[in-house]
Parts: structure tokens; C-alpha cells; sequence
């Protein structure tokens, strides 16, 4: 899906850059707003294993755990409207999208 994605999004980003159909909107514009779906493009194409590092580490720096201990569980990270790909809430709504055992 990763790829058929960011495909598809840079196709999309063109649309917009080319000014079709009399939409003008600067280049650096376009660039802005798409750097966050890039992100998160990105964190598409990473392996389960990979994203579930990053969400453990993210998480625990956000929420001031610092290092996990054996039997100590994640909490659950705030929702914060914003996606970006270092935000653990974006991290963890690309995990369960997953179709994998390591995911679920």
C-alpha cells in the first residue's frame, strides 16, 4: 500500500503544483502542506518492528517514563489532532492500519 500511496499523493501534489483547473497556490505552499503526508507516507513504508520501536521510544519521551521496565505497560498517548511522524498518536493510528500479527 506504501508505495501505491505515495504515488498516488505525488500525483496529487503535482495537481496542485501545475496550477490545473485555475488553481494557483505558490509551490512553497504546496510543499508546506504536503510535508506532513509525506511524514506520514513514510512512516507507512517502515517495517512493524520499526514503528513499534519508534512508538515505545516516542511515547515514553512524551510522557516522561524514560526507560520502560519488564512488565510495565505503555500509556496510551494524547490525542493531538496534529499528524506528524514523531507524534506517538499518528505512530500508533499507522500500526493498527497494519494486516499483521506484530501489529495487532
Amino acid at each position: 500500500d506504501h508505495d501505491t500511496l505515495q504515488d498516488e499523493f505525488e500525483q496529487l501534489k503535482r495537481v496542485y503544483s501545475n496550477n490545473l483547473e485555475g488553481l494557483i497556490i505558490p509551490e512553497n505552499i504546496v510543499d508546506g502542506e504536503a510535508a506532513v503526508v509525506e511524514g506520514v507516507i513514510a512512516l507507512m513504508g517502515q517495517s512493524t518492528e520499526q514503528l513499534i520501536e519508534d512508538f515505545s521510544i516516542v511515547t515514553c519521551e512524551s510522557s516522561g517514563i524514560g526507560v520502560m521496565g519488564n512488565g510495565q505497560k505503555l500509556p496510551m498517548p494524547p490525542t493531538t489532532c496534529k499528524w506528524n511522524r514523531a507524534d506517538p498518536n499518528t505512530i500508533l493510528r499507522v500500526l493498527c492500519y497494519r494486516d499483521d500479527n506484530a501489529a495487532n
